[in-house]
């Protein structure tokens, strides 16, 4: 178990929302055991939104640039007991920063450049195979924790209501990764077909398109097709806002992405659509399976994306897959038949 006399801790978030989300249990697991927890927000996305009047953290420090983060430690050295990044923080000057912050440094991730010198103090935590991303996290407060709840996954948001919106509505996102990841999107015509037969035979549904400013073309394109009654809000909203609109709807339809991490930290039921990445990593549906639907074809190549033991059976770059079976194979009816029966059950129809 983790001892500390003064209780004050540091966590880096360096990637994007979805990521920092996936953050929020170990946060709770140190706030439990009596630690003021600062965050340091080295990514490019505005993550620290995401937390603003939530309480969850002491302070965020934004600290995009080296310099930003190089002052911050040299007025900072050894405030912290402890410092924790994962996978996706632990680069070379952030590992330096942290040694800096606290004598104490806990990781998942050894970058390749340090030496075994540079790595007095930081205790290396082994991921496992298997684990959901959340747990692996929680699992850096040093004891092993193999299990998360919906309670640690939430995050107590204040409702704002400054859109106007549909009375009853399901958010859709049909494109991850702020579209950067392209890999992981399910082919736009599989999306205008799946609302085509929503508009068919689940007519009383109403959809909120959500996504950034990358990702407004397909949205466009989905628009133009006419396939049902769909509001665009892609490329129109803040984070905040974005949130704003996930929290005020009845359930999350899109892909492993930010939003989906959004909306189950929110409460909202989740359907989601899965190929190259890991549904065990990253999606819901075997920790909360009441609240959670996951769709995937589960191919022998599958996960090919992952920061855990990725699968390279057939490729070891998922952008370089000759024909992303593992979405072009699953036909828009298949999805929507399983749409169906969620809905049913969630009372959405």
């Amino acid at each position: 178990m983790i001892k500390a006399d003064h209780k004050k801790a540091v966590i880096f978030i360096s990637s994007g929302l979805g990521d920092a989300l996936l953050l929020i249990p170990l946060v709770k697991l140190l706030k439990e055991r009596g630690y003021q927890v600062t965050g340091i927000v080295t990514s490019p996305f505005p993550c620290e939104q995401l937390f603003e009047d939530t309480g969850l953290f002491e302070q965020l420090i934004i600290a995009r640039s080296k310099v930003h983060l190089l002052k911050y430690v040299l007025k900072h050295r050894r405030r912290f007991q402890l410092a924790i990044l994962n996978y996706f923080s632990a680069g070379r000057s952030t590992l330096l920063a942290a040694k800096q912050l606290s004598p104490l440094v806990h990781t998942n991730r050894l970058p390749d450049t340090l030496g075994k010198n540079t790595l007095s103090g930081v205790l290396y935590i082994q991921p496992e195979q298997g684990i959901h991303d959340a747990v692996q996290n929680m699992m850096l407060a040093g004891e092993g924790i193999k299990e998360c709840n919906e309670a640690l996954l939430s995050l107590d948001m204040p409702m704002r209501h400054t859109l106007d919106l549909p009375e009853s509505y399901i958010v859709l996102q049909i494109s991850a990764a702020n579209n950067k990841q392209t890999y992981k999107n399910w082919p736009l015509k599989y999306w205008i077909k799946f609302l085509q037969l929503c508009k068919q035979q689940l007519p009383s549904l109403s959809f909120v398109l959500l996504g950034d400013k990358t990702e407004t073309d397909l949205a466009d394109e989905l628009m133009q097709a006419g396939s049902g009654n769909v509001l665009n809000l892609a490329g129109k909203t803040s984070v905040m806002q974005a949130m704003e609109v996930i929290g005020r709807s009845r359930l999350f339809v899109g892909l492993d992405g930010g939003l989906m991490h959004a909306a189950v930290v929110l409460g909202k039921p989740t359907f989601s659509l899965w190929g190259p990445s890991s549904p065990a990593l990253y999606g819901y549906e075997k920790m909360i399976p009441h609240k959670h639907r996951v769709i995937s074809l589960y191919l022998g190549c599958a996960p090919c994306s992952a920061w855990i033991k990725p699968n390279t059976s057939r490729v070891s770059d998922p952008e370089r897959c000759p024909d992303h079976k593992c979405l072009q194979e699953l036909k828009a009816e298949q999805v929507f038949g399983e749409f169906s029966i969620f809905v049913k059950k969630h009372a959405l129809i």
